[in-house]
């Protein structure tokens, strides 16, 4: 697991990497690299340049940009990353579950506490990479990672599935019903059958209104009229129960 650390003062990042190193000695079969920020415009210019990170430990109050706009400006750039909040005020701790934090610690830091934050990161990350579909294409077999899905749509015979990074991915033609031919995106919890042509990923919604499901990456699904209450109580029913936003 690679994770950033981005707090503006030193005392703080020293605390922290200690931590990790102790966790990372109790936990030998467990993978970790740690890099270090000072500032949030540093963090981004860094994602921006090499690509982001699995874990982000903030600082919630910070110079030029604080920890939750830092969050909000990863989320922007579809990062999928886990945050983790470290703040001496709990008044950020709604807007750090907005921008889908992992968890939200006070200062100083209790070592349990953090340790529990980091296996729970672990956790999710290994659910992440286990939980995938595979798909036949033209020319090949593609093994998709489910979270990286944010919807699928059927387009006459064929499924297109439409992925985080951008790509669109067209299978072969499908016999049979639609619904059939999705059953094995329909048995992850976060996929949702919306209408007759459509599967979505919950966690890649940020807001249903009465006519669409409005996805990460500045994404529409229609949503027809009929089955729009059940399409929004699924979608909260799903958030409530702990469903996570993958991006922004």
């Amino acid at each position: 697991m690679q994770i950033a650390l981005c707090d503006d003062e030193k005392s703080c990042r020293e605390t922290i990497k200690n931590l990790i190193g102790q966790y990372k000695q109790s936990n030998p079969h467990r993978s970790l690299s740690l890099s270090s920020f000072c500032f949030g415009k540093e963090l981004l210019n860094h994602v921006d340049e090499y690509g982001g990170f699995d874990l982000y430990i903030f600082d919630c109050i910070m110079p030029e940009m604080d920890g939750i706009e830092l969050g909000t400006a990863l989320r922007r750039r579809d990062d999928q990353g886990m945050f983790i909040y470290l703040t001496v005020s709990p008044d950020f701790a709604l807007d750090s579950y907005r921008v889908d934090a992992l968890d939200y610690l006070l200062k100083p830091v209790d070592k349990p506490l953090f340790f529990r934050s980091l296996d729970k990161a672990f956790s999710s990350l290994s659910r992440t990479k286990q939980e995938t579909v595979s798909v036949k294409t033209a020319d090949s077999v593609r093994i998709l990672p489910v979270a990286e899905i944010r919807y699928a749509e059927r387009t006459g015979k064929r499924i297109c599935y439409y992925m985080a990074d951008g790509r669109i991915i067209a299978g072969i033609t499908f016999n049979g019903s639609f619904t059939d031919a999705v059953s094995d995106l329909l048995s992850h919890n976060e996929m949702l059958l919306v209408g007759s042509s459509f599967v979505v990923n919950l966690a890649h919604v940020m807001e249903v209104t009465k006519t669409d499901m409005v996805l990460t990456g500045n994404l529409r699904v229609p949503i027809p009229r009929r089955v729009y209450d059940s399409v929004k109580k699924e979608w909260a029913t799903f958030w409530l129960n702990g469903g996570k936003y993958r991006a922004f």
